[in-house]
């Protein structure tokens, strides 16, 4: 702490204590987990080939009889466009003259305001990626909110139905164990990439994880149960902010993150997903629209500062341009409690 002058009466000395900053939590479960694997293209548009294989067992004939015939796979190209997030701002000589710097007495300084609204945008960014990563992981859309490239779901563009599992979670006799195999075998059956997953985890909404901690079988398996994972006596953890335990080969965590209002996981839904795979979740970004970037493969985020030539301005610009797709929407278990 130092001495100041006081605000309220400019004759009497105050002491100046540590700052109070209010910031957005900046909730990255997803980055955090690597669930979606990011790779880099030089277009504005990904165009992959989906085949679905037609290998079948191949029945016994008569000797002489007509062949059994081989039939090829089915192909279809897909086209999916990435989004185009800009965000500017700017420094004018009045965010800096007669101004204090922050956390100090010192007279503020260019470059630390300049420094300071980079970090802000930096982070803006990276809130959006997460948020849109939420988005089409629980809703099988794009992330879209402008509407700028049309609506696209990738359930309907696949060709498959979610599956979807009540839990049930408020009745005391409901096996939860049975329900997260049911979720498992379904994702087992369904990967169809010649991947084995490694795990399996399923991001709850408090109001899911709440009741399935609290559910009678839940609570009785965890009662005779020698751990670290005292969910009986101790708050569930280890993840930091996120309360987290593992029951019957599934990794449970609470989601409470949100997006301008928007939950990243509605109330009383959970999302369960394969984790250790390549294949299934993919987030791809695409370059900059500048001149000198056209036909690079794209970095996630952008940044630069143009200085006016007047001495009265300068210009910070950012953009971010990416598509997180779900390449095997059918592995995505929607999860629900009905009471």
């Amino acid at each position: 702490m130092s001495n100041v002058r006081s605000f309220a009466n400019p004759f009497e000395i105050v002491d100046r204590t540590n700052d109070i900053n209010l910031v957005p939590n900046l909730w990255g479960k997803l980055r955090e987990d690597g669930l979606f694997a990011e790779e880099s293209v030089a277009q504005n548009t990904i165009t992959f080939e989906s085949t679905t294989g037609t290998i079948a067992v191949i029945p016994d004939q008569v000797r002489g009889a007509r062949n059994n015939v081989s039939k090829d796979d089915n192909r279809i190209i897909k086209a999916f466009s990435l989004t185009h997030h800009p965000l500017d701002d700017y420094i004018t000589p009045q965010d800096v003259s007669g101004k204090r710097a922050y956390g100090s007495d010192n007279v503020e300084t260019t470059d630390a305001v300049l420094a300071r609204k980079l970090a802000r945008v930096r982070k803006s960014h990276a809130i959006t990626l997460e948020a849109a990563r939420w988005h089409t992981l629980t809703t099988g859309t794009q992330f879209n909110p402008s509407g700028t490239i049309g609506s696209l779901s990738y359930f309907t563009d696949f060709g498959v139905t979610q599956k979807s599992i009540d839990f049930v979670l408020g009745t005391a006799g409901t096996e939860v164990n049975e329900k997260a195999e049911e979720g498992i075998a379904h994702i087992q059956d369904n990967i169809q990439s010649g991947e084995v997953a490694t795990g399996f985890t399923c991001y709850c909404s408090p109001e899911f994880f709440g009741k399935l901690i609290k559910q009678a079988g839940v609570k009785e398996a965890f009662k005779y149960y020698s751990s670290t994972q005292e969910i009986l006596r101790n708050r569930p953890g280890g993840e930091g902010v996120y309360r987290s335990f593992y029951f019957g080969n599934i990794f449970y965590v609470e989601i409470r993150g949100s997006y301008n209002g928007s939950r990243h996981i509605p109330a009383n839904e959970a999302v369960m997903v394969p984790t250790g795979t390549m294949d299934c979740f993919k987030t791809f970004f695409g370059p900059a629209n500048k001149f000198d970037l056209v036909n690079t493969l794209g970095e996630q985020t952008y940044a630069w500062t143009y200085s006016d030539a007047k001495g009265e301005k300068i210009e910070i610009a950012s953009e971010s341009n990416f598509l997180n797709l779900l390449a095997r929407p059918q592995v995505v278990v929607k999860c629900t409690t009905s009471n």
